[in-house]
């Protein structure tokens, strides 16, 4: 049985955090569990450096071979053809764009994107594995972290998005729940948080990358690259539920 871990990034409290570990087994999902912040015994406001350690030892301690992160993984390559944004970006019609160091839209977005790629960059170091092609593979002994957008999980596994946090009503998770348990055919231990739901839906793309399962996941984006000692570009992870088409 192989682990995944998907977190919903937060970068002002580790109580916002919304933390996901998948148990995958014969490319099914044969277990879930909603961790609480606590288990990375991390202080506020959060450092990136230490939130990446804690997820490098977790990661460790548990045999996971795959932590997916809702969060940019880097800054626009200067030569990418594209104004504002990413390439995955840009292909997913994300609600929020990262632009050239420094530079993101929304303009109050730019402490997030920072902590985001200053988590990815520490694991990186810690000697996690970047996704590198559309085709996601993994290696006894290594894990890979990968970046995740659960806007548009939903829309892949063509279920209704959740709304915003302070939009959400407690149906509207139940919902969503309940179509990811009849989907892929498992129970959740208890009922998720906004934040954990995110990492879950997510988090469901590690399973079939695992399972060798090409049809079940979708990375899209461009080739992660090092400029000026900063990553730029990136693939974003995707789980899916139907088999690739041409539309795709």
């Amino acid at each position: 049985m192989a682990t995944i871990l998907s977190i919903d990034l937060a970068y002002k409290n580790a109580e916002s955090l919304g933390i996901c570990l998948i148990h995958e087994a014969a490319g099914s999902i044969a277990g879930v569990e909603f961790p609480r912040a606590n288990t990375f015994d991390l202080q506020n406001p959060i450092q990136a450096e230490q939130l990446a350690d804690a997820i490098a030892g977790f990661s460790k301690r548990n045999a996971t071979q795959i932590v997916l992160l809702d969060g940019p993984q880097g800054w626009k390559h200067p030569s990418n053809g594209l104004k504002h944004s990413r390439i995955c970006e840009r292909i997913l019609n994300a609600p929020a764009k990262t632009g050239l160091v420094g530079q993101v839209k929304p303009k109050n977005y730019l402490r997030f994107v920072q902590f985001s790629i200053d988590v990815f960059q520490r694991l990186v170091n810690c000697g996690m594995k970047l996704v590198e092609q559309p085709i996601v593979t993994t290696t006894h002994g290594e894990c890979v972290v990968a970046e995740s957008l659960p806007y548009s999980a939903w829309r892949k596994l063509q279920i209704p998005g959740l709304p915003s946090k302070r939009r959400s009503l407690p149906r509207d998770i139940e919902e969503r729940a309940g179509k990811l348990e009849a989907l892929f055919g498992f129970k959740m231990p208890r009922a998720p948080t906004h934040d954990e739901l995110q990492a879950l839906v997510s988090g469901i793309s590690g399973v079939p990358i695992l399972a060798g399962s090409r049809a079940g996941y979708v990375a899209e984006g461009a080739p992660p690259k090092m400029v000026d000692a900063v990553i730029t570009e990136g693939y974003i992870v995707n789980p899916r539920a139907k088999q690739p088409s041409i539309s795709d």
